[in-house]
């Protein structure tokens, strides 16, 4: 189940990447952006411990280029969310290897992935929100407003780890 749903973020992370890249004329990165997640695919199993990583970068970097080169933002929206998830899928399915014998893997991979469900969801909203709305703000307070976001999702996460 958990394998099922990293296949399709990583799919998730790449279409959009391929399809944004040849919209505008430039095959060869897309071409590129399928054959990182080509790799990604058949090689979680045998780099499991650090090939999402640098899938996420990888993706992650390539949505920023298309973003600056003006490629479609809600396809770059969607790649960054897919490869976010597809990493978090990699982590999630490492750590269940590790989990006690008595442990509900099935219940724990569900919760798991409705939790996703509801941060890919949230996430896309305020994407499609941050399309739309055109607010000017400074610089500093842009700044403040994602370092105090930054370390809200790191204490959320630390809290979620702890479990409680």
């Amino acid at each position: 189940m958990i394998l099922t749903a990293e296949s399709i973020c990583i799919l998730l992370g790449m279409l959009p990447l391929v399809v944004g890249y040849l919209q505008s004329n430039l095959p060869l990165a897309a071409m590129g952006a399928f054959a990182v997640g080509l790799l990604w695919l058949l090689s979680r199993r045998v780099f499991r411990a650090w090939i999402a990583s640098i899938g996420l970068f990888i993706f992650v970097c390539a949505s920023g280029v298309g973003a600056w080169l003006g490629l479609s933002p809600i396809l770059m929206a969607i790649s960054v969310l897919g490869s976010l998830s597809a990493w978090d899928l990699a982590g999630f399915f490492r750590r269940l290897g590790r989990a006690a014998p008595e442990d509900d893997l099935i219940q724990l991979g569900k919760k798991h992935l409705v939790q996703l469900g509801i941060f890919m969801g949230v996430s896309m909203i305020l994407a499609l929100l941050g399309l739309l709305i055109r607010v000017n703000i400074p610089f500093w307070w842009v700044f403040l407003l994602v370092l105090v976001t930054v370390l809200g999702i790191m204490k959320l996460e630390n809290r979620i780890q702890r479990g409680g």
